[in-house]
């Protein structure tokens, strides 16, 4: 019997996924902008508030990899994306009752640990899916995943206006309902079977002591500390300059459109460039985007083009990431891989970024604060180019010893819409 949802057309599964972006991203998109003017609606003071907000970036260190290693264990990923968004569901339906401080820090740990889950292993389910669909992930994860930003923005503006209508008191019901929503849309994902034959797999501590792993992370946590900058005192800056809230407002708007479209125009990037290309110039291209933000703030032309940079350093960034993320953690792997991803560049990267930022914010100010940035992103850029450099000498692994699979298995992965699983990314 072919597994629950095997016969579905290419097309609807992609959309399936696009809907999981949509739900997930949404959700972030009420939670992050939103979340402290909450806290100081409830009266917590600023170092509560700095607290809580904290507890969002420590569980992305830990909880990505415990959630990845349970999913390679149990081989399964979409049964614990459904448990652990039903269960961060019931945790937030007990934020409105929350008062006490004590509960919120608790109700903040549970809930972001359990939607800590959510990201690096739909990324691994996706990329199963794609290893063996037509066109395969260079052409078609860009399309699903710009549904996700797409989730993000609208939420992010709709958000706003609601709040600004009804009060800050809505904040927690709209976070319920995007997390409702998601919820449904995990129940119509199915687990992918991943035909490909894999030989054993290597313990995942031999792979952390390759060079070309280590350089990949060094890379990824550069790129997300830099992004600190971005994130935490974007915003501020420009206050500081005398733009508007419109015009702030807008350019985060220009960098999410931007992303769109690159993610849209994946398939060309990857046709035209190889991949150590691309990651390389998205972190160049990140220097020259963060020392513009500092040292050329005053020409609004100047950050717009700038924010048109982050086409660069997030989605291109992301994309090629995870495509290289295939050449050591692949298969059984897979989801142990995404998950070490996001936990050393967005939790240790965002954590630690954000710390160093802020203290250069009060050394050396705004500008010499996003010049840090910059710098920090051309070391990524060295540990990118260091990285392929030194792997021609080191041993395949996993994903690159792939074997096809049986041709039963060949037939049934044709029969739904799939190319043959010997087709995987290397």
């Amino acid at each position: 019997m072919p597994e629950r949802g095997a016969l579905l057309p290419a097309a609807l599964r992609d959309a399936r996924f696009g809907l999981f972006y949509l739900g997930y991203y949404g959700y972030i998109g009420v939670l992050t902008p939103f979340v402290s003017l909450f806290f100081a609606w409830r009266g917590y003071s600023a170092f509560e508030i700095a607290a809580l907000v904290a507890v969002f970036q420590i569980t992305r260190i830990i909880g990505p990899y415990l959630w990845g290693w349970l999913s390679d264990r149990l081989g399964t990923r979409v049964r614990i994306m459904r448990a652990t968004a039903c269960l961060a569901l019931l945790a937030f339906l007990m934020v409105p009752a929350t008062h006490s401080y004590g509960g919120m820090m608790v109700l903040m740990v549970v809930l972001n640990l359990l939607t800590s889950a959510l990201s690096p292993l739909g990324d691994a389910l996706t990329i199963t899916w794609l290893r063996h669909a037509p066109q395969g992930f260079e052409q078609r994860y860009g399309h699903i995943r710009m549904w996700g930003s797409a989730g993000f923005i609208v939420t992010v503006l709709g958000g706003g206006a609601l709040l600004e209508y009804f009060g800050t008191g809505l904040f927690p019901w709209m976070a319920i309902a995007m997390l409702t929503g998601l919820t449904m849309v995990l129940w119509r994902l199915d687990d992918i079977e991943d035909h490909t034959v894999y030989p054993p797999a290597p313990p995942v501590l031999s792979l952390l002591r390759r060079a070309d792993v280590n350089w990949f992370l060094l890379s990824a946590f550069c790129m997300m500390f830099a992004h600190a900058a971005l994130y935490v005192f974007y915003s501020l800056w420009l206050e500081q300059l005398g733009y508007s809230k419109f015009v702030i407002g807008a350019m985060w708007t220009i960098g999410v459109v931007a992303e769109i479209i690159l993610f849209w125009f994946q398939g060309w990037l990857f046709r035209r460039w190889s991949l150590q290309a691309i990651l390389t110039g998205t972190f160049v291209l990140g220097a020259l985007r963060f020392a513009a933000i500092g040292y050329l703030a005053d020409w609004w032309w100047m950050l717009a083009v700038a924010q048109v940079l982050h086409a660069a350093t997030f989605a291109a960034h992301h994309s090629a990431s995870l495509k290289r993320l295939q050449h050591w953690f692949a298969g059984p792997l897979q989801a142990r891989g995404q998950a070490l991803y996001t936990g050393v560049s967005y939790g240790l990267g965002g954590t630690l970024g954000g710390l160093a930022m802020g203290a250069a914010w009060n050394a050396f100010g705004p500008a010499h604060t996003f010049g840090l940035a910059a710098l920090v992103t051309l070391i990524g850029a060295l540990a990118v180019v260091l990285g392929f450099r030194v792997q021609p000498s080191l041993p395949p692994v996993v994903a690159a010893t792939a074997q096809p699979a049986s041709a039963a298995a060949t037939r049934s992965a044709t029969a739904s819409e799939a190319v043959s699983p010997g087709d995987s990314m290397p």
